[in-house]
């Protein structure tokens, strides 16, 4: 008997829009996972438990936008929120990558790739920076998979929010 397990993240963002001087995030790519992963074949029937899988697609990038003009700096925190999901699972998130920015003096911290963070139910910095940068490309991970989960559709939205300091 097959079990088949679909995945899906729905991304959201929260723009502060109370300020002439508020940057913007905006989450690019495909927040959708139409269909789940591939398994590698020699795992296929066999029980995942505690091993993680990587989900490097859908390309997730961030942009900070507008942070030029008045603002010091800025930090990006990301949460979830479950809408049909077996709590055995784990859901991660880590920034593959500093992204690019045009303007001088600009930041980013972690510098580099960073590791990975679980997700959790409440709000949690992931990184922060100055200035604007584009492109920033996050990474998900997933653990608790198993062939013994019952075979449903799971769901659950993650939210990246941008607060700032003027």
């Amino acid at each position: 008997m097959k079990h088949l397990i679909c995945l899906f993240f729905f991304c959201s963002i929260a723009i502060d829009t109370f300020s002439q001087c508020s940057p913007t995030i905006s989450v690019l790519g495909n927040p959708l996972m139409s269909s789940p992963p591939s398994f590698p074949s020699n795992r296929i029937g066999l029980d995942y438990g505690d091993s993680e899988l990587l989900i490097s697609d859908p390309g997730i990038n961030i942009s900070i936008a507008n942070a030029d003009a008045c603002i010091n700096s800025w930090q990006i925190a990301v949460s979830r929120v479950d809408n049909t999901i077996n709590t055995d699972f784990r859901f991660w998130v880590s920034k593959a990558n500093d992204g690019s920015s045009t303007s001088s003096g600009t930041s980013i911290n972690p510098n580099g790739p960073s590791g990975y963070q679980e997700i959790q139910t409440f709000s949690q910095n992931f990184f922060s920076g100055t200035k604007n940068r584009q492109s920033v490309q996050i990474n998900y991970k997933i653990s608790g998979l198993s062939v013994l989960k019952t075979a449903t559709t799971y769901t659950t939205t993650v939210y990246y929010t941008i607060s700032y300091t003027l």
